[in-house]
């Protein structure tokens, strides 16, 4: 069940108030890590790393199971994007105890990992892009206007591309001294990849495959930023406890300031999120920290666990 609840907030260090809008979740053994949300209808979708499964919120707040648990074989889920355009939810599902140890204790079946696409339609998965290594974990993801999918992997810190036109995932890019590949987003002003990672936002030019790290200026953390979203001339980047808004020059070399746009008691690894309409949409309290029994390689007691937030708020 979902409660819809009006929020009127002022943050520490902000003299604005913000108004926001929260989804509250009752199946507290999702652990969620992604969302995406589709422009044209309001729906949401949430992806599930334990249950194997995506759910959809209408805007009035009714959840349903969207594709319900471990359909035709859908491990974890990871990144999600839509192509609105051609109606598919495009996700990173993984088995990988070592990075989420949620699912079962069978490591013989660990470390798979590949892109899906799913019609949102006809509610069906149109195909599955294997990354075939002994090791690896797809994690987020970004479509460009011309359908190109660029693929964030985490363990190899490896950058992945599934081209339109011959619609294979191939290796894009793996840049040499950055560690933990996480979020990824694409400005077309300056036709540039920005990715995160331990050492920061790395900005890579589509054309040449250039790259390199974003300046700060002093007192700025960008460092192991997790969901990562370009909107207008700032960033929205999710560090666990905080949601916050990393602001950027226009040469795209610089972060000028950074501001939070969110934070509280109830964040707990604060994963991911979505820009539509002029609303951010993220997970709250993800709990895939500290919901997880590492000795057991599964989650703890649901009763142990809170309730999911996701939240809606006005940019």
């Amino acid at each position: 069940m979902i409660i819809l609840v009006l929020i009127a907030a002022t943050l520490s260090g902000c003299n604005k108030t913000i108004s926001k809008e929260d989804f509250i979740i009752k199946e507290k053994d999702l652990i969620p890590e992604s969302l995406c949300v589709d422009s044209r209808t309001g729906i949401t979708y949430v992806g599930s790393t334990y249950k194997r499964k995506i759910i959809q919120i209408t805007p009035d707040g009714n959840v349903t199971d969207f594709f319900p648990q471990e359909t035709n074989g859908i491990w974890s889920l990871v990144g999600m994007t839509l192509d609105e355009k051609n109606n598919i939810l495009w996700a990173n599902t993984a088995h990988a105890n070592e990075v989420m140890p949620l699912i079962n204790p069978d490591t013989s079946r660990d470390w798979m990992t590949n892109v899906t696409a799913f019609d949102i339609r006809h509610k069906r998965i149109i195909q599955k892009y294997a990354l075939n290594e002994s090791k690896a974990f797809l994690n987020d993801l970004t479509l460009i206007p011309n359908g190109d999918l660029y693929v964030t992997e985490t363990v190899n810190n490896k950058i992945y591309k599934i081209d339109k036109d011959d619609d294979e995932l191939k290796l894009f890019l793996e840049p040499s001294g950055f560690t933990f590949l996480n979020g990824i987003t694409y400005s077309e002003k300056l036709n540039t990849l920005f990715v995160s990672s331990q050492q920061g936002i790395i900005s890579i030019d589509l054309k040449t495959k250039k790259y390199h790290l974003l300046k700060t200026n002093e007192n700025i953390n960008a460092k192991s930023i997790d969901g990562l979203t370009l909107y207008n001339d700032y960033f929205i980047g999710h560090q666990s406890t905080k949601v916050s808004k990393f602001y950027m020059n226009n040469e795209g070399t610089l972060i000028t300031k950074s501001e939070i746009l969110d934070t509280g008691k109830e964040f707990d690894s604060s994963t991911n999120g979505d820009v539509a309409n002029g609303y951010y949409y993220f997970i709250v309290n993800s709990q895939i920290s500290s919901g997880a029994d590492y000795e057991r390689r599964t989650i703890k007691p649901v009763d142990s666990l809170e309730n999911v937030i996701i939240r809606k708020i006005k940019l």
